[in-house]
């Protein structure tokens, strides 16, 4: 299939990196890209039409989905199958899948693994959904990472998650699911843990575009970026919550020393990273 060709057909189809956008789209795979065709822009022939051409590129490999969590997700379900709880929507991104990965007994050990669940499956070859309700027991992310990890070894692969948050299940879940989706992969390649949730990834998912738009902070940026080891100090101390003992621990090396990088920061770019709110801009820079 030619893309331009196919553009002719449909002027709004845009080629994509993602497979998930802002609005409802039926998504055709392309040469390791997504094309988009906005649904309200077609007939329920010219979908069904668009659906085979999809399975005659890239055949189905992994088992087939007619759940209602499914087709709500997918946009052919106006209303979220009735429940009475809120619910969150787990995203899980396999890599490394070899020809002997086996997607049946993977939903079933997900099912097992999350369980109770209201239901588990493959929205793409690479990417499986878990649809859970609050009723299940709380675990932390720490925990979360142990139970995937298992299977890891089980399956031969490596998996990447996003854990969403608990949203009451009414008119506007479905736009929130879709902001998860995107927020997750547009945010994956940046994580320095393979398990998140929306504190982990808010900072940079909802200022990077106002970041990139000021010329204050790409000044500043620039400042940080010419002194390689200056990223490595701010995260550091970022994380260990301005804490200068358990960050020098953290970069291995002693207090004093980590004390003087600090103030021959402050003497180049005025910021004391002894200040939270400082150092709260500073770790936005390096994001």
């Amino acid at each position: 299939m030619d893309f331009s060709k196919l553009k002719k057909l449909y002027p709004t189809a845009t080629l994509s990196k993602h497979p998930f956008v802002e609005e409802d789209t039926l998504r055709i795979p392309y040469k390791n890209q997504w094309i988009h065709i906005p649904k309200q822009l077609l007939d329920e022939k010219e979908i069904q039409v668009l659906d085979l051409l999809k399975e005659e590129i890239q055949p189905a490999t992994f088992p087939s989905s007619h759940s209602k969590w499914f087709n709500y997700i997918e946009g052919n379900r106006e209303y979220p199958p009735q429940t009475t709880h809120p619910v969150r929507l787990i995203q899980l991104v396999i890599e490394k899948i070899d020809d002997q990965f086996d997607y049946s007994i993977w939903i079933d050990s997900i099912t097992h693994l999350f369980e109770p669940v209201l239901d588990v499956f493959f929205i793409t070859q690479e990417t499986c959904y878990v649809i859970q309700d609050n009723t299940a027991q709380p675990v932390n992310q720490e925990e979360i990472y142990g139970m995937l990890k298992t299977l890891e070894d089980d399956f031969s692969i490596r998996t990447n998650a996003y854990i969403g948050q608990f949203w009451q299940p009414d008119h506007s879940l479905k736009n929130v699911f879709k902001e998860e989706q995107r927020i997750f992969q547009e945010e994956a390649s940046y994580l320095h843990d393979r398990i998140c949730s929306l504190p982990d990834v808010a900072l940079r998912y909802f200022t990077k575009e106002a970041m990139f738009r000021s010329v204050v902070m790409q000044e500043l940026k620039k400042q940080i970026d010419e002194q390689v080891e200056w990223k490595e100090l701010i995260v550091a101390l970022w994380e260990s919550q301005g804490n200068i003992s358990v960050a020098a621990k953290h970069l291995f090396i002693h207090r004093n020393t980590l004390q003087y990088r600090m103030d021959r920061f402050y003497e180049s770019t005025g910021l004391s990273l002894k200040n939270m709110n400082d150092l709260l801009l500073c770790y936005l820079l390096v994001l």
